[in-house]
């Protein structure tokens, strides 16, 4: 069984092994750590809830900003578009919005049940790799918009 506090271990291991101190990139305000990958920052934080059968699961899930929601119309429609296409052909990474905060998200979770430390590792290059790359995609095919939260 794969805890909490198992996956702890797992971010401190992952800050030793970059050179980097987990209590400097630990956010008690947020309950998160933020890794800088790239051009990319990872917010990682856990997430649980209850089944149907009163059982719990807890979820290990990263963010990174990809791009601004655009505040034209239009654009913004075939941003979206983009996003449905992504989310259909890549693997691994979804993409998802949080409206209040203007952005657009790569997004990676996993279950912690029977995650091992490669896994753990896996997630948090998967979704700095698509962070990278689909913000570069963006910023070619749209440029840099203005949004109206930013």
């Amino acid at each position: 069984m794969t805890t909490i506090e198992t996956v702890k271990t797992y971010i401190n291991r992952l800050c030793i092994e970059a050179g980097a101190d987990p209590q400097q990139i630990y956010s008690p305000e947020n309950d998160a750590w933020y890794f800088e990958k790239g051009s990319s920052t990872l917010e990682v934080f856990f997430t649980s809830y209850e089944t149907a059968d009163n059982s719990e699961r807890t979820f290990l899930r990263c963010f990174s900003t990809i791009y601004p929601i655009p505040i034209d119309a239009p654009q913004r429609q075939e941003l979206y578009q983009i996003a449905l296409e992504v989310n259909a052909r890549n693997m691994g990474v979804k993409i998802g919005m949080m409206a209040e905060k203007g952005y657009i998200y790569a997004i990676g979770e996993r279950d912690i049940e029977g995650m091992d430390y490669a896994e753990f590792v896996t997630l948090i290059s998967d979704v700095g790799y698509w962070a990278n790359h689909l913000n570069e995609l963006l910023n070619s095919r749209f440029g840099e918009p203005k949004t109206n939260l930013n």
